[in-house]
């Protein structure tokens, strides 16, 4: 099979983003492992858009599943590592299973030398991020407070057991945590020159204003896994219709989280920067709402708003400049982190 996959697909960044999905390119691949699997597909079709090729496979009626998803991972974009985090993280959630479930994985193997596959449950849902607009103030509010329940379970079970993660040390500690930390701190102005998403005229003052990771990282408790990709695409459900003749509106049912790629050993902090930025699009009262939920520690709460933004700054990939732009006007990072967390 390793011929059918051009090899542009493995190095070419943006030969790999005009065909990732390429439903021509992919389905002999999906139709192969099906053989190989014993599945009889009747059907392929685009999954949503993500770092991967992932495809939702209909299948025929003798089958054990009507439908699944296959998901495939190549050399780009640490997609091997994402394959054996999305597989270790797949088989430990099957034992522990959290206040929202994420998919099962069916099976897993490889398609070649190149590139290796997993087969998930396939969830009947729809992403919160395709519906949110229809969604009102008081849902989200629940939805915030089911995060937030979510993220505490997730926390406390990995402190005392979590799943031996690619690169993890021997030794569970905050060691590696705080390394990454000090390193995005010493890039932290460097990355945000190139990323041009913060307000130029703030991009002076990171190097005072960013805390330092001691300040950052809670070292006197437990380290424990986040998700670390709580997007509103990564978030499952179904919308519950209004009820006829009332003025109750649409409600929202959660059913999965997805997407356990770039799971790591962190903290809250690291947690909350997707969850805010892109699941809470940037609104402050559902950040609050699920941070209740939680049950946020002591150590999170003085000087929240700094501290959140300080993690935020420091993640490893960039935000939205529309992130920042409705507060475009303010003078410090001071005031900007308290427009965006107090």
């Amino acid at each position: 099979m390793t011929s059918d996959i051009p090899s542009a697909m493995l190095s070419d960044r943006s030969y790999y983003a005009g065909h990732f999905m390429d439903l021509q390119l992919w389905q002999p691949c999906v139709l192969h492992i099906c053989q190989r699997l014993g599945l009889v597909c009747k059907q392929v079709l685009p999954s949503l858009l993500g770092s991967y090729p992932t495809f939702i496979l209909t299948l025929a009626s003798e089958s054990a599943y009507e439908k699944v998803v296959m998901k495939f991972f190549g050399p780009l974009y640490d997609g091997h590592a994402s394959w054996q985090v999305e597989r270790l993280l797949g088989h430990f959630l099957a034992k522990h299973p959290l206040p929202i479930p994420s998919p099962a994985i069916l099976f897993e193997g490889r398609l070649d030398a190149d590139w290796r596959f997993l087969v998930f449950e396939y969830i009947p849902g729809v992403s919160i991020g395709q519906i949110r607009q229809q969604l009102s103030q008081q849902v989200l509010k629940s939805v915030a407070q089911s995060m937030g329940r979510f993220m505490h379970t997730l926390h406390l079970v990995t402190t005392t057991e979590m799943p031996t993660l690619v690169g993890d040390p021997p030794v569970r500690n905050w060691d590696s945590f705080v390394s990454f930390l000090q390193r995005q701190r010493a890039d932290c102005l460097s990355n945000h020159q190139q990323w041009h998403n913060l307000p130029a005229h703030l991009l002076g003052q990171l190097p005072d204003f960013i805390l330092r990771p001691e300040q950052l990282v809670d070292l006197s408790s437990p380290p424990h896994l986040v998700h670390a990709d709580l997007t509103a695409d990564h978030l499952l459900g179904r919308l519950i219709p209004p009820s006829a003749g009332t003025n109750v509106g649409a409600g929202w049912d959660s059913l999965a989280i997805i997407d356990w790629g770039d799971a790591r050993l962190g903290n809250l902090l690291y947690e909350l920067v997707a969850l805010h930025v892109d699941l809470f699009a940037g609104d402050s009262h559902l950040l609050h709402t699920c941070l209740q939920s939680y049950g946020m520690p002591e150590f999170y709460r003085h000087d929240f708003p700094r501290k959140a933004l300080s993690m935020l700054l420091l993640h490893q990939f960039p935000m939205p400049a529309s992130f920042y732009a409705p507060h475009s006007d303010v003078d410090t990072l001071d005031q900007l982190a308290e427009k965006l967390y107090a």
